[in-house]
């Protein structure tokens, strides 16, 4: 390579050596000017969980309508066996168009209790509990020493529950209960037990009670004709289906 290409080479190099330190002053000379951070998402798609509003007292199943629905058709009969929460005795399942319906003592002798558990997929579930001293069809409300009533929303997809089907066979449902029970999901009760008065909203439905009180306090004060055209009739299909406790 001859001196004259050497000594431009050298000379290049030296220029950019020169131009690269002017550059690293300049840098520390100027202030950083920070990026615009990225716009936090709106928090309208980002509510938590925690702050979601609870289900409204209008939007649990009333009693009253529980009972229409399960007199708005034919009952089918689906199964007997054992059912959470008494198992000491036997149950019945039957379906219409729009419920599955609990008779929670399905047994041939007629006790001194009666628990009707009305399940709907979309409004969630009722369960109306009567105790009288003898059997509780050939006694009326005035007669009955508990009388409760319960209401509690459809569970969420978000729940470990399993959820609610007309088409769903017995073992279904009652794994259904298990887990709703199990879950301890928000649910509002109410009713005398005992003659001794009781009520509550629990979990989220806790602000709820005085609402949902007012709505059920009629038929738990005085019961309904529909109240008693039920016992009547599942009575008789116990006597078709039910089974004595062992």
């Amino acid at each position: 390579m001859s001196r004259r290409v050497s000594g431009r080479l050298r000379l290049t190099g030296l220029g950019l050596l020169l131009w690269a330190a002017g550059c690293a002053a300049t840098q520390r000379t100027q202030p950083r000017v920070p990026r615009n951070p990225r716009p936090a998402p709106s928090s309208q798609f980002r509510r938590p969980s925690s702050q979601l509003p609870p289900p409204s007292s209008q939007q649990l199943y009333p009693v009253d309508e529980a009972l229409r629905d399960v007199l708005s058709g034919e009952l089918q009969y689906v199964g007997t066996g054992r059912w959470p929460g008494v198992e000491r005795s036997y149950a019945c399942l039957f379906r219409n168009e729009r419920v599955l319906v609990v008779n929670a003592y399905c047994t041939l002798k007629e006790p001194p209790a009666f628990r009707l558990d009305v399940y709907s997929p979309e409004r969630g579930r009722v369960s109306i509990y009567a105790e009288a001293r003898g059997e509780v069809s050939k006694h009326d409300r005035a007669n009955y020493f508990t009388f409760t009533a319960a209401s509690a929303p459809a569970p969420g997809p978000e729940t470990p529950v399993l959820p609610v089907t007309l088409a769903m066979p017995y073992q279904a449902l009652q794994r259904h209960e298990r887990e709703r029970y199990a879950a301890f999901l928000p649910s509002c009760f109410g009713g005398k037990r005992n003659e001794q008065q009781e009520g509550a909203c629990l979990g989220a439905l806790a602000p709820q009670f005085n609402a949902w009180a007012a709505r059920n306090h009629a038929f738990l004060e005085h019961a309904s004709d529909d109240w008693y055209r039920l016992v009547r009739a599942m009575r008789a299909l116990a006597a078709l289906h039910g089974r004595d406790p062992d």
